[in-house]
């Protein structure tokens, strides 16, 4: 079981999808903050948040993988580097060009949308019972 009040940070440029995903993890009980992806200052805000889980999509409004620099980003971050991340996407290829950049890092998933509420649920709780480095 994902412990409660869990705080979960997303990040998509999206409206509708962000709106969705708080949604369901307040309904869940977990404090959520939405972040706009196309932000310039996104690992800013990612750090202000605290953030126990990251949900983050590769593409954010760009044609460039910006999602993907942003994971980057916060795992170079000493504050943020062991950060579970959870990776929506529904861009198979770039998941296949960066699949042996994913198995080297720790506590990182990934979720293909569309996906179900059990879905995420489930790689939440998988993401959270996995070992720090």
């Amino acid at each position: 079981m994902i412990p409660e009040r869990t705080h979960i940070v997303v990040v998509n440029d999206n409206p509708e999808f962000l709106e969705l995903m708080s949604d369901v993890l307040r309904d869940g009980r977990f404090p959520t903050t939405v972040i706009d992806g196309d932000r310039d200052d996104a690992v800013d805000a990612i750090r202000a948040a605290k953030p126990q889980l990251l949900i983050i999509d590769l593409r954010l409004g760009r044609d460039e993988l910006h999602g993907w620099e942003v994971i980057q980003q916060v795992r170079s971050d000493s504050e943020l580097s062991d950060l579970p991340t959870l990776i929506c996407t529904g861009d198979r290829e770039a998941l296949g060009l960066l699949e042996d950049d994913l198995a080297d890092m720790r506590r990182v998933a990934t979720l293909l949308k569309p996906f179900s509420i059990d879905e995420l649920m489930a790689e939440l709780q998988a993401l959270l019972t996995r070992e720090p480095a």
